[in-house]
């Protein structure tokens, strides 16, 4: 923790829908990249054994706090109680199934920590970028990079992946961007609000691997068409 002090560096949030076979891998691995600095917010909508599985680490670590996601509202709703829990003044979020790496979080807290970045997303598809074999289908890829490139066009930055779930931001900047979406569209509306707000938002390369456990809870198509209309929605100001 900071200086002695109860106010944690860093809170990570860790959106969860039935993750239970990777959920402790996942907090013991952030922890051991932050032993000391970073609270651990999980935020669980699912109904297997995953808020068992935290509550039972947090009663280990003081650093570990559980919160649910009640009526499963989704991702995006997750990712907002974590940020109204969050006591520290750079939050980042990571996927519980451990197809991004927690030992790459400091790539993504960095610039925000060194002043050089309001808002910070991870990218699979950028310079320096590594993507192990079975992480991204190739459909989904593709689908990726053109959800990446008309969110690019409409807010006038390149952006090379918008929906990766490994980013960070400052407080005061979540807090400026005010996001909406319960969503997947969260992930384009941080970035999104955070250009039309005058924030510097960047990409960094980051790992992929192959899911660790379970199965995704994204449907490709559906999804893919609502961040298209959202998108638009968050250009024109009416989301």
């Amino acid at each position: 923790m900071n200086g002695g002090s109860n106010t944690p560096h860093y809170s990570i949030i860790v959106a969860t829908l039935n993750e239970q076979d990777t959920i402790e891998r996942c907090i013991r691995r952030i922890l051991a990249v932050y032993p000391t600095e970073c609270e651990v917010l999980v935020v669980n909508g699912g109904g297997d054994r995953t808020g068992d599985i935290v509550e039972a680490m947090a009663a280990e670590h003081p650093a570990v706090r559980h919160a649910r996601n009640r009526g499963d509202r989704g991702k995006g709703h997750a990712i907002r109680v974590g940020v109204s829990l969050a006591r520290a003044p750079i939050h980042a979020q990571i996927d519980a199934d451990l197809q991004f790496l927690p030992e790459e979080l400091p790539r993504v807290i960095d610039p925000v920590h060194k002043g050089e970045a309001d808002v910070v997303l991870g990218s699979r598809f950028t310079g320096g970028s590594t993507r192990w074999s079975g992480s991204t289908p190739a459909i989904r890829t593709i689908g990726n990079k053109a959800i990446s490139a008309y969110a690019s066009l409409l807010f006038g930055q390149r952006m090379t992946d918008v929906q990766a779930g490994m980013k960070a931001w400052s407080a005061e900047a979540i807090r400026r961007i005010d996001p909406c979406s319960d969503n997947y569209s969260y992930e384009v509306e941080i970035a999104a609000k955070g250009l039309l707000r005058g924030l510097r938002v960047v990409d960094v390369p980051i790992t992929t691997a192959a899911r660790q456990a379970g199965r995704s809870n994204v449907s490709p198509m559906k999804e893919g068409l609502a961040l298209l209309r959202d998108i638009s929605l968050f250009r024109l100001g009416l989301k």
